[in-house]
C-alpha cells in the first residue's frame, strides 16, 4: 500500500510541477527582460554668427527651458555696423524726400532770374551789333568789330535758350526714373539694416528645446566661428532606453506594445514605457562569421521611449525593460 501511494506521487509529480495555479507566477514564457541604458535626444547649440563669447549663463548639469538664453557674443563690432547701415538708409530717405518734394519756390525764382538777365544780355547784344554794322557800313568800324558784335550776340542767344531751358525743368520737377532710382537704393538701405539688427540679434544664443545641458564645448573669451558648437542640450523630458532583442524573441514583440522599465538607482520605481523603435537590421558577435550555429546570436537594436516626467532618468543610465510576449 505504501510502495503503491509512493509509485503514484512519483507519476503525477511531473504533471504537479507543471501545473500553475491562479495565485503562482508565470512563468519566463510569457515575458521577455532586456537590459539597455537610457539615451535622449541631444541638439548642439551654436551661434549663427562667429566672434567673442563674452558670457556662459549655463553650465553642465544645468537645466534650461525652452527658448532661454544661455550664451551671449561681444556685440561691439555688430552694433557698429548696425549704425552705419542706419546712416546711410538716412541718406537715402532724405535723397528720395527730395525728389518727391519737387522743385522749391526759392529754386524758381533763381531760375526766372537767370532768364531775366540773360534776356537783357541778349538785348544788350543785338543793339551793340546793330551799332556796330552801322558803322562798318559807313567805313567808320573795322570788319573784326563786326565779327565780335555777332559773336557776343550768339552768345547771348544761347544763354537764353539754357535760362529757359534750366526753367523748364524745374518747372517740371524730377523724372519719375529719377524717383524710381532713389526708392530703390532706400529699399537696399533699408534690407541692409534688417540685415544688420538681425546680425545683431544672433549674438544672443537660446535653447530651442528645454532640457540639460550635457556637455559645455566652449568657454567664455574664446572667439568661435558660425555654426561651432558651445553647448549640448539634453532632451531627459523624451528619453528612452536603448537594448537589444534576441532574433528568436522577434515575432513575440509588436511596435508600440507597452512596457515596464526599471533603472538603476531608482530601487521600486516602474516606470511606464513603449516599444516605439525595432532595427530593421540585425547584429551578431562575431560580426566576421554567420554561421547556422551563430544565428541564435542574432540581437535587433530596440528603442523603448519612457515617460520621465520629473527627470529622474539621466543620460548613460542602465535600466532593466520587461515585455509580455504577444501572440506571433
Amino acid at each position: 500500500m505504501k510502495r503503491a501511494f509512493v509509485w503514484l506521487l512519483l507519476s503525477l509529480l511531473p504533471l504537479l510541477t507543471a501545473f500553475h495555479w491562479p495565485w503562482q507566477a508565470p512563468d519566463d514564457q510569457g515575458r521577455i527582460e532586456l537590459s539597455g541604458t537610457v539615451e535622449a535626444r541631444e541638439v548642439d547649440l551654436a551661434f549663427q554668427v562667429g566672434g567673442r563669447i563674452a558670457r556662459l549663463a549655463v553650465d553642465e548639469g544645468d537645466a534650461v527651458q525652452a527658448e532661454q538664453r544661455v550664451a551671449t557674443l561681444d556685440a561691439s563690432d555688430y552694433e557698429l555696423a548696425l549704425r552705419a547701415a542706419t546712416a546711410q538708409m538716412e541718406v537715402a530717405q532724405a535723397a528720395l524726400a527730395a525728389l518727391r518734394a519737387g522743385t522749391r519756390v526759392q529754386e524758381l525764382r533763381v531760375a526766372e532770374a537767370q532768364l531775366a538777365k540773360a534776356q537783357a544780355d541778349l538785348d544788350y547784344a543785338r543793339v551793340d551789333f546793330q551799332r556796330v554794322t552801322d558803322l562798318v557800313a559807313k567805313k567808320l568800324a573795322p570788319q573784326e568789330q563786326l565779327d565780335q558784335a555777332r559773336q557776343r550776340q550768339n552768345v547771348a542767344l544761347a544763354g537764353v535758350e539754357q535760362a529757359r531751358q534750366n526753367l523748364a525743368l524745374l518747372r517740371e520737377g524730377p523724372r519719375q526714373e529719377d524717383i524710381d532710382q532713389a526708392a530703390a537704393t532706400l529699399r537696399a538701405r533699408q534690407a541692409a539694416v534688417e540685415t544688420a539688427q538681425q546680425q545683431l540679434a544672433y549674438v544672443q544664443l537660446h535653447s530651442p528645446v528645454a532640457g540639460v545641458v550635457s556637455v559645455r564645448l566652449a568657454e567664455v573669451g574664446e572667439v568661435v566661428s558660425s555654426g561651432k558648437p558651445v553647448l549640448r542640450v539634453a532632451e531627459l523630458s523624451r528619453p528612452w532606453v536603448r537594448a537589444y532583442l534576441n532574433e528568436a524573441d522577434l515575432p513575440r514583440v509588436r511596435l508600440g506594445q507597452p512596457a515596464e522599465v526599471r533603472a538603476d538607482g531608482l530601487p521600486g520605481r516602474v516606470l511606464a514605457g513603449r516599444l516605439a523603435f525595432i532595427s530593421p537590421d540585425a547584429e551578431f558577435t562575431p560580426k566576421t562569421v554567420e554561421t547556422r550555429a551563430l544565428r541564435v546570436d542574432l540581437v535587433y537594436r530596440v528603442k523603448i521611449e519612457v515617460e520621465n516626467p520629473d527627470g529622474a532618468l539621466k543620460l548613460g543610465q542602465p535600466a532593466d525593460v520587461l515585455l509580455k510576449a504577444v501572440a506571433p
